[in-house]
């Protein structure tokens, strides 16, 4: 069996694959024949040889595939493997493939979408469909917004999911007895410009670096200029130091949402550590203003070298 989940919406498509691996471990308990792959990091051949293999444990094979038009993957030969193993048919193996994007034009990909695979196309919700989608799960975690506070709520993720997801839940620790007003939700929320920051500063302070350049890249794409980049990762720098330092949490006024990424990240970095950052910073600020040197370059040095 084959089963295509693709699409734009890479929240449900997660929430969906999610929901078919539990249902397999439920029937399939030692979990020895699930095998997850991301064919833009890992061998074509390795993922070839695990659908082909016998299990020596009689369970049916779970076989997770994403990123199957990743630039490096020939499709061609994915397309002839599975023709060949008639994979669409089988029964001991369930083989799911994953594209986080639209349709393609392309023999693998029309192959996918026929029958007898089952294929399901995650478009990303509108205005109004996001809208109802949090209420259902604001109402699942027994959360009620009133009046104009769940359209700022939404209006403030950019019907993200992934965002919404987040902020709701984070809604849902801090939330008082009662109703959630406009005014809590604006204190809670952070904006769509601030997010995007903060998933820097995030991957940064769990020492992510593959992740921290991405999220580099994207926030200057964005707009966000490198100079000011550079500040915010000197004030992020700045109030993990206090923090390690013995600043108390209220004396640091900061936002809940930083300060407990502030206590997720103590552990990761020492005293020495981040004074050696702070420094480097210091000398990069200057570089940008006394050279011409090329800024998302050197911020993405200075990123790598953390």
């Amino acid at each position: 069996m084959i089963i295509f989940l693709y699409g734009q919406d890479s929240y449900r498509i997660s929430r969906k694959l999610n929901e078919i691996a539990e249902g397999y471990k439920a029937k399939n308990p030692s979990g020895f024949n699930l095998v997850n792959f991301d064919l833009s990091e890992n061998k074509i051949e390795d993922f070839f040889e695990a659908v082909k293999s016998n299990s020596f444990i009689a369970e049916k094979k779970l076989v997770i595939a994403k990123n199957i038009f990743s630039n490096k993957i020939d499709s061609e030969s994915i397309l002839e493997f599975l023709r060949i193993q008639n994979v669409s048919s089988g029964e001991d193996i369930i083989l799911i493939f994953v594209h986080f994007g639209d349709s393609l034009k392309n023999k693998l990909f029309e192959y996918l979408t026929k029958k007898p695979n089952q294929s399901q196309n995650f478009k990303s919700l509108k205005g109004y469909e996001a809208k109802d989608w949090a209420k259902r799960f604001l109402n699942s975690l027994d959360v009620e917004l009133i009046g104009e506070a769940l359209d700022f709520l939404v209006s403030s993720c950019g019907f993200d999911l992934w965002r919404l997801d987040s902020e709701i839940r984070k809604l849902a620790s801090y939330k008082i007895k009662g109703i959630i007003s406009k005014s809590q939700v604006e204190e809670l929320v952070i904006s769509n410009r601030e997010h995007n920051i903060f998933e820097l500063t995030d991957a940064l302070l769990g020492k992510n670096k593959k992740k921290a350049l991405l999220a580099l890249h994207k926030a200057i794409d964005g707009g966000e200029k490198p100079t000011e980049l550079l500040g915010l990762l000197a004030w992020q720098v700045r109030n993990l130091l206090r923090f390690k330092t013995g600043a108390k949490p209220a004396g640091l006024k900061l936002h809940p949402f930083v300060l407990g990424k502030l206590k997720e990240a103590e552990k990761n970095f020492s005293v020495e550590e981040l004074n050696a950052f702070l420094y480097k910073i210091i000398e990069l600020d200057l570089a940008f203003k006394t050279t011409d040197l090329n800024e998302k370059t050197a911020l993405s040095l200075l990123i790598s070298e953390m």
